[in-house]
């Protein structure tokens, strides 16, 4: 079966801007690890129609699977559904289930005077057609997760409603890719050595020119750990391929007199900015 290969788009001047950190293209690389989705691109890009028609155009000539984030709100720059649906040529329009699903929820009527309803009500103004469905996957919220062509699946982008609405749809992208629980899951080991990348390169070359043979989806890395006083390897390929993996794994510790660590121990090791020097 071919591994599903994936995008992220996370749209906002404000994280290009530096005035939030984005985190969201962190959880969907490791919801995709998790699930044996590859992958493949992050583009961040701003609150720009013609960057996003043309980002989105591109992405949907390549990938199976693809998450925008944010850029959904009620304000002038929040374009991302007129953009998204420019780029199928689709129209925008005011969906009354969203529309009802607000009213029961949170009665924007009530509060809310005849402009700043009209803003409100741009949040469910969205991508109308054939090969729209929009995906209401929590009784407590009116926003829908909007997919277009079963392909582009359109997200808030605050993160706990991101991270809410994207584990709430896994049963339906699921069914959709045919994910089966443990098909084509991720392996992956890391091997720390004290070697330098330079001394380990020709290595490491050879080594994935060879494990290119067995598998495209094998995957040889090395990651610098400055302060540390030591790299780590890192191989990663599908489980069908898991003895080789433990093979190249065993190779590696000797060859480079190393030893294996933890995937905790070396998210832990990279994410240790004040010991190398680096201040986040």
């Amino acid at each position: 079966m071919s591994i599903v290969a994936a995008a992220c788009v996370i749209i906002g001047d404000e994280v290009l801007n530096s005035k939030i950190h984005d985190s969201n293209s962190r959880y969907f690389a490791k919801y995709c690890y998790n699930l044996g989705i590859e992958l493949k691109e992050i583009a961040t890009i701003g609150d720009d129609e013609d960057i996003i028609v043309e980002t989105l155009q591109r992405l949907s000539k390549k990938y199976d699977f693809i998450v925008t984030t944010g850029g959904i709100g009620p304000t002038h720059d929040d374009i991302t559904y007129d953009a998204i649906a420019k780029s199928f040529n689709l129209p925008c329009e005011l969906d009354l289930d969203c529309k009802a699903r607000m009213t029961n929820i949170s009665n924007p009527e009530s509060k809310l005077d005849s402009d700043s309803l009209k803003a409100h009500y741009r949040m469910a103004t969205l991508p109308t057609g054939k090969i729209v469905e929009n995906y209401y996957l929590a009784d407590d919220l009116w926003v829908p997760v909007c997919c277009i062509n079963k392909q582009v699946y359109i997200f808030p982008g605050i993160p706990q409603l991101f991270i809410k609405l994207l584990n709430l749809l896994t049963p339906i992208l699921k069914t959709t890719y045919s994910i089966e629980d443990n098909n084509q899951d991720y392996v992956r080991y890391f091997v720390k050595t004290s070697f330098k990348e330079s001394e380990i390169s020709t290595y490491l070359r050879l080594l994935q020119e060879e494990s290119s043979k067995i598998s495209k989806n094998i995957k040889i890395g090395s990651y610098p750990h400055f302060g540390h006083g030591f790299n780590t390897v890192s191989i990663l390929g599908t489980s069908d391929f898991s003895d080789y993996l433990a093979k190249i794994r065993d190779q590696t510790i000797e060859r480079l007199n190393g030893e294996q660590i933890s995937e905790a121990e070396e998210e832990r090791i990279s994410n240790d900015f004040e010991n190398q020097g680096i201040k986040p």
